[in-house]
């Protein structure tokens, strides 16, 4: 048995991100050190634990049986201590001067960025919010590396690492021009299939899904312009030579700035859920916290649930 009075309890949080990330270099960046100072933590706990913890293979770094065994136990008691040395903490959001950053998509920097940025200004002025884009192949790394303090949007996260909450559901919708051929009866597939159609390749593929449906049903949507990004959508619609299958929130925008009309689709439309993320190591940070509660409060509100609004 481990004498506990013999033990650093400072390698805990190091033997916690060995077992998560199962690379040194990973773990060091978590952490803020050098990957020598972590391999040197990584021999004291081998020999403090009586056990290699970690061993290399052909496909990298592996976790001993032992290891396994310890790993939800440090990441519980570890948890369990910053819950506590954070809850001394006091946090008041109208005299903090936190710089906090805020990824989101572009279409949510777009839908969104106005209106969280206005909650935040009412609630803690002193507060520096700063928005940035991320897109799926990054969000993980931004919020490894503390290139995001929060990410919010349709991403897809797996990391152990990486919390997250749902928030809704974004629904697409279907775009014209007002008063086009489009608007005056619902289309039927083959119809649709035959419009000239705006479409944005982007990781939802959602033009794809659409593809695949109307494939089912004998039918090719060949008469296509790729454009790189919904925000390029509206003066293109305005022609009335295209149709284009948008978020909804995006649409609510556009057919308030812009002479354009939500129309009845053939089919049932994708959706995407949007969630939050964050980092495990600031779970119990009460800025991040705040603007998490802050988030899921404007964001899940009556109005916003509206199907005019997803």
């Amino acid at each position: 048995m481990v004498d506990i009075r013999k033990f650093d309890l400072n390698l805990l949080p190091i033997l916690e991100a060995l077992l998560i990330h199962q690379n040194v270099s990973r773990a060091a960046d978590e952490l803020e050190m050098s990957q020598s100072a972590v391999s040197a933590a990584l021999g004291r706990l081998r020999v403090l634990l009586g056990d290699d913890l970690l061993v290399r293979t052909g496909r990298g770094m592996r976790p001993t049986a032992r290891a396994l065994e310890l790993k939800a136990t440090v990441s519980l008691v570890l948890d369990q201590v910053r819950d506590e040395l954070m809850s001394s903490e006091s946090f008041n959001p109208a005299e903090s001067t936190r710089s906090i950053i805020l990824g989101l998509s572009e279409v949510g920097c777009f839908v969104l960025g106005a209106r969280i940025t206005k909650r935040v200004r009412t609630e803690a002025p002193n507060i520096q919010l700063k928005l940035t884009t991320l897109s799926t192949e990054v969000v993980e790394d931004a919020l490894e590396r503390g290139g995001a303090d929060l990410a919010l949007g349709p991403f897809e996260c797996h990391r152990s690492t990486v919390f997250q909450r749902r928030l809704y559901e974004r629904h697409y919708v279907c775009l014209a021009a007002k008063g086009s051929t489009y608007c005056h009866e619902k289309m039927t597939l083959a119809q649709f299939a035959q419009a000239p159609q705006l479409v944005v390749k982007s990781p939802s593929r959602v033009h794809e899904v659409i593809s695949q449906e109307l494939a089912e049903h004998g039918h090719t949507s060949a008469n296509t312009m790729e454009i790189p990004s919904f925000l390029h959508a509206p003066m293109m619609l305005e022609t009335g030579e295209f149709i284009s299958v948008v978020p909804g929130q995006l649409a609510d925008v556009f057919t308030a700035h812009w002479d354009l009309q939500i129309i009845d689709a053939p089919m049932v439309l994708p959706s995407r859920t949007i969630r939050l993320f964050w980092h495990r190591r600031s779970n119990t940070d009460h800025a991040i916290r705040w603007l998490r509660n802050m988030i899921v409060d404007e964001l899940t509100s009556e109005i916003f649930s509206l199907p005019g609004n997803i």
